[in-house]
């Protein structure tokens, strides 16, 4: 038998199934590692909470920092003392309520502010768990943080919510853990040691956090959410004294670089009974990627009622993000989710994400995304691609977003969710003074 390459050019390798002589690397980095516990250092029951990571001869693992909480559901009786909810009382937290129970989050290295989610934790981290985490992910390990899995189609029951509900039965105490979502914490670089890291937490109000529906003429039961228990487990690594060394003599060269995606969160209030709106959305930098969702005012603020996750249609009939003059995409939409016309919007939702063409998935249904999870996500970069491990090329000028709808905005008002992407540098000098390309 004759054998011959399909091309010349092509180059010769062996199947690693045959080096059989190679032994795996050995990791020469670390010589210890440990993770710490650290309590708030006011009372729980004064708010916001702080939390210090002091400074010390350790590097921080700051994608294995861990916020671990204890809650319990409560309610007002006639004499407004709180007394436990009974077993047939139809209250739930909300989706992911080990990360979404905060309102506002701001980090500091060093006295250096790095991060600030703008009063709107709860929605950064909703569309980042909702829409780039896998539904074996929703399904299994994000249980931990109080996400249950549900493809139905509402938010105020099923069996995401009843899964929830079971966990605070008879007022018991239930326990959750969560990866803090913060911009410098999404990446896998540790932090140089002898920085001082300061975390504020501010819980969201009992009202955002619980879902209660009401049955038609039933009086409303005022609920009471305590937080029990807050920790925050952080993971600290002794490295190698030689590697120690030369890193810190390196850095009297050169600064400490960690490449992150910096999210930018922004509300715009709709006002009710228009046809059309428009707004300035950034005007510096254009992201990288926009993230948009339309709640109900009354959601947005807070109801026991109904999810604030509740992202409706709303009879939007067009939207788009403008940069620079350039509209996207490119060809305008044209729903009618009355008709379920709006399958060019759920496919570049998943397309810009990167599920589309793939085997996995985010578990959003074509249904659920007309009803519940309308979340409209725009790709900006040159390429058009939202390639992992790459910066795109900076583009400074305005960006903005136009909104059409079929019918009037309803009573009362809807709230935009605005969510965009930049590439951003963090960089530490010797002196471990925090600069950035941008302002941060």
């Amino acid at each position: 038998m004759s054998f011959k390459k399909i091309d010349r050019d092509s180059l010769d390798t062996i199947t690693n199934a045959v080096e059989i002589f190679q032994v795996p690397p050995t990791n020469v980095t670390i010589s210890s590692s440990k993770t710490f516990e650290i309590l708030p250092s006011n009372p729980l029951t004064d708010t916001p909470y702080h939390f210090k990571i002091h400074s010390s001869e350790n590097f921080i693992d700051l994608s294995k920092c861990y916020l671990f909480t204890e809650f319990r559901i409560r309610k007002e009786n006639a004499n407004g003392q709180p007394v436990n909810i009974t077993l047939d009382e139809n209250v739930a937290p909300i989706q992911m309520i080990g990360n979404t129970f905060i309102n506002n989050m701001r980090i500091s290295i060093n006295g250096r502010e790095i991060f600030n989610s703008n009063s709107l934790y709860a929605y950064k981290t909703y569309f980042s768990h909702e829409l780039s985490y896998s539904l074996g992910a929703k399904s299994s390990h994000l249980n931990a943080a109080g996400y249950y899995y549900d493809s139905g189609v509402s938010q105020e029951a099923g069996a995401s919510f009843n899964s929830r509900k079971s966990l605070f039965t008879n007022s018991r105490t239930a326990q959750f853990i969560s990866k803090l979502d913060a911009d410098l914490f999404n990446q896998p670089q540790y932090l140089v040691n002898h920085c001082e890291v300061d975390i504020e937490i501010l819980p969201n109000e009992p009202k955002f956090i619980l879902i209660a529906p009401l049955p038609v003429g039933a009086q409303p039961t005022r609920y009471i959410f305590e937080i029990i228990s807050c920790k925050l487990y952080v993971k600290k690594l002794d490295l190698m004294d030689g590697l120690a060394l030369d890193i810190a003599k390196r850095l009297d060269v050169k600064p400490a670089r960690y490449s992150i995606r910096k999210t930018m969160m922004k509300p715009l209030f709709i006002s009710q009974g228009r046809y059309e709106f428009n707004a300035n959305l950034f005007m510096d930098q254009i992201p990288r990627r926009v993230t948009l969702g339309l709640v109900a005012n009354s959601d947005y603020v807070g109801t026991q009622e109904r999810s604030p996750f509740n992202f409706q249609p709303f009879r939007v009939r067009e939207i788009s993000i403008i940069a620079n003059g350039r509209s996207f995409p490119q060809s305008p939409y044209d729903f009618d989710y009355g008709s379920n016309r709006y399958v060019r919007a759920f496919h570049d939702m998943n397309d810009a994400i990167g599920f589309s063409g793939t085997p996995d998935n985010n578990g959003i249904t074509y249904q659920q995304y007309g009803r519940t999870h309308c979340i409209y996500v725009f790709n900006l970069t040159n390429s058009g691609e939202d390639n992992g491990g790459t910066f795109d090329l900076i583009k400074n000028g305005s960006t903005a977003v136009n909104i059409k709808f079929s019918q009037a905005v309803p009573e009362g008002g809807v709230m935009l969710i605005v969510m965009g992407e930049t590439d951003a540098l963090i960089m530490l000098d010797k002196n471990r003074s925090i600069t950035s390309d941008t302002t941060i």
